[in-house]
């Protein structure tokens, strides 16, 4: 059963990438992978590792993921039991999940839970940050020249422009000596405001959850299932993980209600075969569904278009008349 949507699951075998993607499941380490060589069982499991392969060949890892995510594989031990898919609302056996919802194609389920990430993770997050990387360079180069502009007009018996020569190139030399010391050193200088701010985050997300009465489990799989198809359509797109959430605002706008979530997210490219990460901050406002959620029954769903009023098949995704996207299965949508 393939890790992510059906669109890259087949973009990955025209790659001929396989995604193999490692869960910590009650102290053991299981895995999946989206060339179904390998699909263990996952009950809330945590992220821990993703191995890129090409051609069978390891080319990349990744390992920093947001551990409040626990993910979930449908179980097929149970094949006549009933099953309703998390996302779309879809119902039908378990059996019939086991390659995922045969209507929306999610394949897991998703749940978040509230925790303390520790200082090690946002210590990780600092190290990865792009503007760190660059600001630290800055700061230990001007401290560099700055450093050996003072050594040498102190030695030095006369002081010329051949001195000043001396100090950009000493001052170079001495900063990609001590950059990774001014690497290290400034992430923990800059690390425990970096926490005080996120726990101050953090509590705000847990009372938005509590004050709105929001399904944290739906609108995370709504949200997962809509930003998957966002990231997926760009072809040189083959995966992405959402690291971080770091704020939720709710609102309402005429009769519509709406959350503004935005979020820290690692893109995976594959670009001239070579893969590529790239670490973004980005925003997704999802509107809430005010038609009524359709229950989506096994076999055949029909229902009118709420642009044109033909009747359509729920379970084709999109109106066969005006070719317009239908909503009525999800509680949350991504607006665009």
């Amino acid at each position: 059963m393939p890790l992510i949507s059906d669109t890259n699951q087949k973009k990955l075998e025209k790659l001929n990438i396989n995604i193999k993607t490692k869960y910590i499941v009650n102290k053991n380490i299981l895995e999946r992978n989206t060339d179904n060589s390998k699909n263990d069982n996952i009950k809330d499991g945590i992220r821990c590792e993703k191995d890129y392969f090409y051609n069978n060949k390891l080319f990349y890892i990744e390992k920093n993921f947001d551990t409040r995510m626990q993910y979930s594989y449908i179980q097929s031990d149970d094949n006549d039991k009933d099953y309703k898919c998390l996302n779309c609302g879809m119902v039908g056996k378990l059996s019939e999940f086991i390659n995922g919802c045969p209507y929306c194609h999610t394949i897991y389920n998703i749940d978040y839970e509230e925790k303390d990430l520790g200082s090690k993770y946002h210590y990780d997050r600092v190290l990865r940050n792009p503007a760190y990387l660059f600001i630290t360079g800055i700061v230990d180069y001007v401290v560099s020249i700055i450093f050996m502009f003072i050594l040498l007009k102190n030695i030095s018996r006369t002081f010329n422009e051949y001195d000043i020569a001396k100090v950009f190139i000493y001052g170079s030399i001495l900063a990609m000596i001590l950059y990774y010391f001014f690497y290290i050193v400034d992430a923990y200088v800059i690390l425990e405001p970096i926490k005080r701010y996120k726990d101050k985050e953090n509590k705000k997300q847990m009372e938005f959850w509590s004050r709105t009465g929001i399904n944290k489990k739906t609108f995370f799989n709504n949200l997962n299932y809509e930003v998957s198809n966002k990231y997926y359509n760009s072809a040189d797109i083959i995966d992405y993980d959402i690291l971080d959430y770091d704020s939720f605002l709710d609102y309402h706008l005429n009769d519509d209600y709406f959350v503004k979530v935005k979020a820290y997210v690692r893109i995976v490219y594959f670009i001239n075969k070579k893969f590529k990460a790239k670490y973004i901050e980005d925003t997704y406002v999802m509107k809430k569904n005010t038609n009524d959620i359709v229950k989506l029954e096994n076999g055949f769903n029909k229902i009118k278009c709420h642009k044109c009023g033909a009747s359509i098949d729920v379970t084709k995704g999109v109106c066969e008349y005006c070719h317009s996207s239908s909503k009525y299965f999800q509680e949350w949508f991504l607006d665009l």
